[in-house]
């Protein structure tokens, strides 16, 4: 019996003019793993003719949701980022080198998320997902290791499609946090790892008469920002304890982690975040480790989270 395994499969997104007309992918993801796929509902129409079991299941709903994990490179995570904040990318030269900044931040209240189209190669046949809209991207960056990401999709209807052949390999290495930073006010901490979460807090199209079989556009409610970070326990951790934990006071933290490439980097921001827990227990012999947890608050007209990528791509991410 032939069958498959998982290397060599790939990820490719692009995307889309409007939602649910399918792209044509122009990123590749370094994907580790993806759990997309197609839900139906079937029914009846509950009719009291008797018969042994059901006589008809019609088809009544198609959904498509999942989530996709890889490993954060300058070639994907411009589209992966602006897709899932959805704000506007700010692209400028820096100075008159040949790297350019890209800041994005949330898009509006009332505005849309943009959507993508996923095309995944199982090996077997090549599924193409379009009107998809990220509804919460995860960032996991521990010191000496690369810089892991996830994202949840919606998704409309799934298709066969066909990959570009010409996104096969990266030719930058992937982001990592072997000299990363990270401040809390200006004061740099000397971290262990740090998880960022931005939950897009997606509603899902009613359906109406004219949604058919598929689902519309979602749409984004209160959007939800978060950070977690650990940190050897030290005097330090109780300073930042005492001025923040028990008061009203924010704190603006910032972290910047890069690529091995000479000038590739991410600063993420997050102006305002107010410190909702700060453990430091005692569990054996060891190490004595603190954990901080913070949620990013909108504070006048100040962005909540603003996201800063250097790179050597002039034109901004999602056209």
């Amino acid at each position: 019996m032939a069958f498959f395994t998982g290397t060599g499969s790939r990820i490719q997104i692009g995307k889309e003019a409007c939602f649910g007309q399918a792209a044509g992918p122009t990123t590749l993801v370094d994907l580790t793993s993806e759990s997309i796929k197609v839900a139906v509902e079937k029914g009846d129409e509950g009719s009291l003719l008797g018969s042994k079991t059901a006589s008809s299941r019609d088809l009544l709903a198609v959904t498509v949701e999942g989530s996709v994990s890889f490993i954060l490179r300058p070639e994907s995570a411009g589209l992966i980022l602006h897709a899932a904040l959805g704000g506007a990318d700010t692209c400028t030269q820096v100075e008159s080198s040949e790297m350019y900044t890209h800041t994005m931040g949330l898009c509006d209240v009332n505005e849309a998320l943009p959507s993508i189209t996923v095309l995944v190669d199982r090996k077997a046949a090549v599924k193409q997902y379009a009107g998809c809209t990220v509804g919460a991207l995860s960032l996991d960056c521990a010191a000496g290791d690369y810089v892991k990401g996830g994202i949840d999709l919606k998704g409309t209807t799934e298709g066969t499609g066909a990959l570009d052949a010409a996104l096969k390999a990266f030719s930058l290495p992937s982001y990592r946090c072997t000299n990363a930073t990270f401040t809390v006010n200006g004061t740099a901490y000397d971290i262990t790892s740090a998880s960022l979460k931005i939950d897009n807090a997606l509603e899902s199209s009613p359906r109406t008469y004219a949604s058919g079989l598929y689902a519309g556009q979602p749409q984004h409610g209160k959007r939800s920002v978060t950070i977690n970070f650990e940190i050897p326990y030290s005097a330090e951790v109780e300073t930042l304890r005492g001025e923040y934990l028990t008061s009203e006071e924010n704190a603006s933290v910032e972290l910047t982690f890069s690529s091995p490439s000479a000038g590739h980097s991410i600063t993420i921001t997050l102006s305002h975040v107010a410190i909702s827990e700060v453990d430091a227990n005692i569990g054996g012999t060891g190490i004595l480790s603190s954990t901080v947890a913070g949620e990013a608050l909108s504070v006048g007209t100040e962005e909540p989270i603003t996201i800063v990528i250097t790179d050597k791509i002039s034109t901004p991410y999602g056209g």
